[in-house]
């Protein structure tokens, strides 16, 4: 992608930016887990007053792609803002987490029935949690043969029957809820090659020839399956859970994305950087 095709946009409560109005960096971490994501944005010149407005709790969308090609990277509020001088610039640092106050400020005290199933409890209170639910597949599906108590912040409780009690994933990209098996993925039907905007590595030389055979699973010295870390020309599609192919010198075959972060500037990087295991 050509520079001057780098495209975003910054929503803050009800303030919207181009890129092309505010000079403004991101980074944009994202994991395999349920764990909350923080993103953290630097805006540079922000007039005092929008500058004054910023609160914690507004809501914060970030959008980045290309010309024609622009979508979500992150959706959450803000949790801390702070403004410095430099010299003649004015530059505020936003950090802003993922579903905020309905993760830490709610709390359930509910008694489910004797035979309730762990889907069911599950639907109810992320219809309490207040958030969209996409992907719903329970690896397994528990029934409570003495009815379930829940009582506590619904993060907590939510995560222990969708990891524990079901055995899946539990996580949410971009405000919406995924619950699946932890060991596949959602097959997103990307390839990235040297010709779709993946980048080369330094353990790849110009000499080597694309290896052809699918990447095997490989094993640490404690077991863990060995993962590798690329970069490719930011793609906003691209998130944890997600199942990708990879064609280059050293890689081949479909992976799992573990984790990895989005990144810009409007006069720097402008990539994903994405950590996979071979499936």
């Amino acid at each position: 992608m050509e520079f001057w095709k780098r495209a975003a946009t910054l929503q803050i409560g009800t303030r919207r930016y181009k890129l092309s109005d505010l000079f403004f960096t991101f980074e944009v971490p994202f994991e395999d887990s349920e764990e909350l994501k923080t993103a953290t944005i630097v805006a540079h010149n922000l007039s005092k007053t929008t500058r004054s407005e910023i609160k914690k709790g507004m809501v914060v969308i970030l959008n980045a792609g290309y010309e024609d090609d622009v979508g979500c990277i992150f959706v959450g509020k803000v949790s801390r803002c702070a403004s410095r001088q430099d010299g003649t610039e004015w530059i505020t640092t936003i950090t802003a987490a993922e579903a905020l106050e309905e993760w830490l400020g709610k709390e359930v005290n509910k008694t489910y029935v004797a035979g309730s199933k762990a889907s069911v409890v599950l639907k109810d209170l992320l219809n309490i949690f207040g958030v969209e639910v996409g992907t719903f597949e329970p690896v397994t599906d528990k029934i409570y043969t003495r009815g379930k108590v829940c009582a506590g912040k619904v993060k907590k409780i939510v995560t222990e029957i969708a990891t524990s009690d079901c055995k899946s994933r539990f996580l949410i990209k971009n405000g919406i809820v995924i619950i699946n098996d932890p060991n596949t993925g959602q097959n997103m039907g990307y390839h990235l090659s040297g010709d779709t905007g993946l980048l080369k590595t330094t353990d790849e030389r110009e000499d080597t020839e694309p290896v052809t055979n699918q990447t095997t699973i490989k094993y640490d010295e404690n077991g863990e399956p060995i993962t590798y870390t690329r970069k490719c020309l930011l793609n906003y599609h691209i998130g944890p859970g997600d199942v990708i192919k990879i064609t280059s010198q050293t890689l081949n075959g479909n992976f799992l994305v573990k984790g990895g972060r989005h990144s810009g500037s409007p006069s720097g990087e402008w990539i994903t950087e994405i950590e996979v295991k071979p499936i």
